[in-house]
């Protein structure tokens, strides 16, 4: 069996180092880059099946980066995670914009970075699962700032959700969400960000913009679940 490649572009020769070993012992062929310039004109020529991305470098920041790899031809849907120390709130927005798919936050463990191998294989395999949305009706508390609100969603992705709710936080809000999940005692516990609120008001769409890879993978054999569900009516 072909050995998936993992693109890792990161100025720093230590950290570079590290991930690429760590790559190496994991069962994937890495290709180490330190210059985020020579890696914008790989990506248009070769297809990989994970890209980590630090957010700076002198040359070309992630984040530009990341754009030219969702304009290339071989690599659009390629699942991208952003390496980086900075949380605030408008550099994830930017991030997810993007088309990010992950961030993994400095300092880097080698658990964190199995992970994210583990994304990269189940993205690449399912890569229209992952982004279509299943109906679906759980309840959900929405939280955000000193206020609360509850609602029931209309559909569901692993990677964000409609809901109906009466009073719905301001369109680019983060917001803390819980959601109860059919069969499971604890709620999934996500942040997220408003994308968007119909013109009543009474729908809100979210993108998750945070939580660990347990969260995502909840998420994604709940889609799979119902996907199957409705296969069978």
């Amino acid at each position: 069996m072909e050995k998936r490649k993992i693109l890792v572009v990161e100025d720093d020769p230590q950290v570079l180092a590290m991930l690429g070993e760590a790559l190496d012992l994991m069962g994937v062929q890495p290709h180490c880059l330190a210059s985020s310039r020579e890696a914008a004109e790989l990506v248009q020529k070769e297809k990989f099946d994970g890209v980590f991305l630090d957010w700076l470098m002198p040359e070309m920041n992630g984040l530009e980066l990341a754009k030219r790899i969702r304009a290339s031809e071989p690599n659009t849907r390629c699942p991208i995670f952003m390496l980086t120390g900075n949380d605030k709130r408008q550099a994830l927005k930017e991030s997810f914009d993007v088309g990010i798919n992950l961030f993994l936050q400095k300092p880097i463990s080698l658990e964190h970075i199995r992970q994210l191998v583990n994304v990269s294989r189940d993205t690449a395999l399912e890569k229209q699962r992952h982004h279509s949305r299943v109906p679906l009706e759980v309840p959900v508390v929405c939280k955000w700032e000193h206020r609360q609100a509850q609602g029931q969603s209309i559909n569901l992705s692993p990677t964000g959700l409609l809901v109906e709710m009466e009073q719905a936080p301001p369109p680019g809000a983060r917001v803390h969400l819980e959601l109860g999940l059919p069969g499971e005692s604890q709620p999934l516990a996500v942040t997220a960000e408003v994308t968007r609120i119909n013109a009543d008001g009474r729908q809100t769409g979210f993108q998750f913009i945070e939580g660990g890879y347990e969260e995502w993978q909840r998420l994604k054999n709940l889609v799979e679940q119902e996907q199957t569900a409705l296969r069978c009516e």
